[in-house]
Parts: structure tokens; C-alpha cells; sequence
């Protein structure tokens, strides 16, 4: 080969990276951007969820028709407790990992009142004397 045909090949090769490298740039800069619009999303949706007032870390829940516990409420994923019942793991408490842009597809539902049996074994113990006295009075009251 001669010097001349390796100068016109190093041409051709320099044009050619000259004429790709835009395009490689655009292909890049659009997977980059696809990929941050979905970052972005989650971030959105996790500042608007631990913005929200009516539900904050501690919260007791209904999510989905189970009972569950916010543990933490993240920039782009919440965390629930949920205490499983009628299944396979039942009793076990298990913490249930939410994308924050799936919170708004959830039944997600605030208990203000709890008045489940196992919450209230503590005021049972409390009143134990008022709930005797009440048994003995109906009793008594009975023909």
C-alpha cells in the first residue's frame, strides 16, 4: 500500500466517524431521556405520596382490602407492612414494596378508628372489674 491510498483511507474513515457521530449522539441522548422520564415519573409521584397529608409513615391502612401499616414512604417506592391472613402465610408480617407510580391504581383506604379484637386486649384487661360487674348484672337480671 502506499502512502497515498492509506491517506484516503484515513479520510474515508475520519468522514464516516465525522457523519455517525451525530446519529450515535441522538440514538444516546433519546435512551437517556427515556430512561430519566421514567426516574423522573417515580420521583414525581414519591414527592406528591410523602407530600399528601392525609397519609404519612405510621399510618394504619386498609390496601387493597388488607391490613397494612406505611412504613416508609420513599422517593420512588413506599413500603407497607401487611399482616397476611387467610392463606398460606397466615399471621406472618410481611413488608410489601410499592412503585409510587402504582399508588394511584391501589384501594388504598386510612383506618382512623381500630377496632379489631387483637387492638383491643389492652382496654379488655383495663375494664376487666366494669365488664364482671356487667356480667353479673345481666345475669342477675335474668329470670
Amino acid at each position: 500500500m502506499t502512502d497515498s491510498s492509506l491517506v484516503t483511507a484515513e479520510m474515508a474513515a475520519l468522514e464516516m466517524t465525522e457523519f455517525l457521530l451525530p446519529y450515535i449522539g441522538m440514538v444516546m441522548i433519546v435512551i437517556f431521556g427515556f430512561m430519566l422520564k421514567d426516574f423522573a415519573t417515580k420521583m414525581s409521584k414519591g414527592i406528591a405520596f410523602s407530600m399528601n397529608k392525609q397519609f404519612q409513615e405510621g399510618d394504619h391502612v386498609l390496601i387493597d382490602g388488607e391490613r397494612a401499616l406505611i412504613v416508609k414512604i420513599g422517593f420512588t417506592q413506599t413500603v407497607f407492612g401487611v399482616t397476611k391472613s387467610n392463606g398460606e402465610f397466615d399471621g406472618d408480617y410481611v413488608w410489601r414494596y410499592v412503585p409510587n407510580e402504582r399508588i394511584d391504581y391501589l384501594k388504598l383506604e386510612k383506618i382512623i378508628f381500630d377496632h379489631t379484637p387483637l387492638n383491643n386486649k389492652n382496654r379488655i384487661a383495663d375494664n376487666k372489674e366494669q365488664i364482671r360487674e356487667l356480667k353479673n348484672g345481666t345475669e342477675e337480671g335474668k329470670p
